[in-house]
């Protein structure tokens, strides 16, 4: 079974994408774009992971101008017999692989907090999954994150904010803040001054 579900790049980044959307079903084409893979791979390893059962087919009636047509749209089968182990796995490999956007952060500028909360810890209820903190222009965090992101093959819900406001929402018991500092949560850098 292991050998269906990791044996080739292409199947690993489509089960990673689908684990981590568990919750949504996407076309060929749409998981394509997510992994940044071709829809010709896209094709022929969701067919892998059916077969192991890793991955549902579904028919979703999607409107083409003006008419109704079914479109194959596929999702994680959640009662998957090992789905919870390879989720986990999935999410500690994330780990490894945010050391490098680690030294990125701390190369670009003077940062004073950066944490993975969210989909990095396995948790639906963060409003985000990465908060960066410190003086760092918006344009360059977005390329370091859009390569994290790249890397990892998931969007990232993010958000930056600079020490004055990261200091001001703590002072006012914000509860964006609040509710992130209480959650599970990985800091990359925390260096307060």
């Amino acid at each position: 079974m292991l050998t269906k579900l990791f044996s080739s790049q292409v199947r690993v980044k489509i089960l990673k994408f689908l684990i981590m959307h568990s919750e949504q079903s996407f076309s060929a084409g749409e998981i394509a774009g997510g992994t940044g893979s071709a829809i010709r791979s896209v094709n022929k390893e969701i067919d892998k992971l059916l077969e192991a059962g890793a991955v549902i087919e579904e028919l979703q009636t999607i409107q083409v101008n003006k008419k109704a047509v079914k479109v194959k749209h596929y999702r994680v089968n959640n009662n998957f017999v090992i789905f919870d182990e390879v989720k986990n796995l999935f999410i500690k490999m994330q780990t490894l692989d945010s050391e490098d956007f680690r030294e990125k952060m701390k190369k670009s500028g003077k940062i004073n907090y950066v944490v993975l909360t969210g989909n990095f810890v396995g948790s639906k209820e963060s409003a985000i999954d990465l908060l960066i903190v410190g003086g760092i222009s918006h344009k360059n965090c977005e390329g370091i994150v859009k390569s994290f992101e790249k890397k990892i093959g998931w969007e990232i819900n993010w958000t930056l904010m600079d020490l004055p406001e990261y200091d001001y929402r703590q002072k006012i018991g914000d509860m964006f803040l609040y509710e992130l500092m209480k959650s599970r949560k990985i800091e990359l850098i925390s260096k307060f001054v």
